[in-house]
């Protein structure tokens, strides 16, 4: 009986089980340790990554950037569109604008370009468009072109696109079909019908080809 009672196997077990026990309870004492500490360090690095933002957020400027005055507005290919005081419709393009500070609706023009649904076109190297006055002031080698076929060249234009007129100070040279021109200074009026030219006015009138029949409108119209 004492050699069967200090054999039986549930006498063996019971330390085991303790020990067992005590293991599993450090191993869980462990686990639950290690995940604290995880969703410690994961809190800590949210804090951060959120502080930083919202201290970024605070401190940069949620007003507009302000443009200095030695910067400009520049816009590629703009093209400026409506209709004259006879309702033709016209369209300014050219290959660059900038705004100016000063004037707001004022814009400098490189390579404007004035059209019409008439077929007359204004073009310059460098110009400036007025939106509020509908004015535009052409420099340098300003070039007309009518409908009739006349060009006209002049150092400077100013045209007043919504009443289809055109005006300079600067000599203006023209030439077409039916003759050359020159003055010191000249008008467009009527959408290009009319061209009034004052100060040293010198024309030189092309004779008609044999066998064609005068008009009644002579041969210098639209020049005065």
């Amino acid at each position: 009986m004492d050699a069967a009672t200090h054999h039986d196997p549930a006498s063996l077990w019971a330390p085991r089980r303790q020990l067992t026990l005590a293991q599993a309870r450090r191993r869980s004492d462990r686990v639950r340790l290690l995940r604290m500490a995880f969703v410690a360090c994961a809190a800590i690095s949210i804090g951060f990554f959120a502080g930083h933002i919202i201290k970024s957020a605070i401190s940069r400027d949620s007003r507009p950037v302000e443009v200095s005055q030695e910067e400009t507005v520049t816009m590629l290919n703009p093209r400026f569109t409506g209709r004259d005081s006879a309702g033709q419709s016209f369209q300014i393009t050219a290959d660059a604008a900038r705004r100016r500070r000063t004037e707001e609706q004022a814009v400098d023009l490189i390579g404007p370009v004035l059209s019409d649904e008439s077929g007359s076109q204004v073009r310059a190297p460098s110009g400036m468009y007025n939106r509020d006055a509908g004015i535009l002031e052409l420099y340098d080698d300003v070039q007309i072109r009518d409908s009739a076929g006349y060009v006209f060249r002049t150092s400077g234009a100013r045209v007043h696109v919504e009443d289809g007129r055109v005006e300079g100070l600067s000599p203006l040279a023209g030439k077409g079909p039916l003759g050359d021109i020159r003055c010191d200074s000249y008008e467009v009026l009527d959408d290009g019908q009319r061209i009034v030219c004052t100060g040293n006015v010198r024309t030189v009138i092309y004779p008609a080809p044999a066998g064609t029949p005068p008009t009644a409108e002579g041969d210098a119209d639209g020049f005065q």
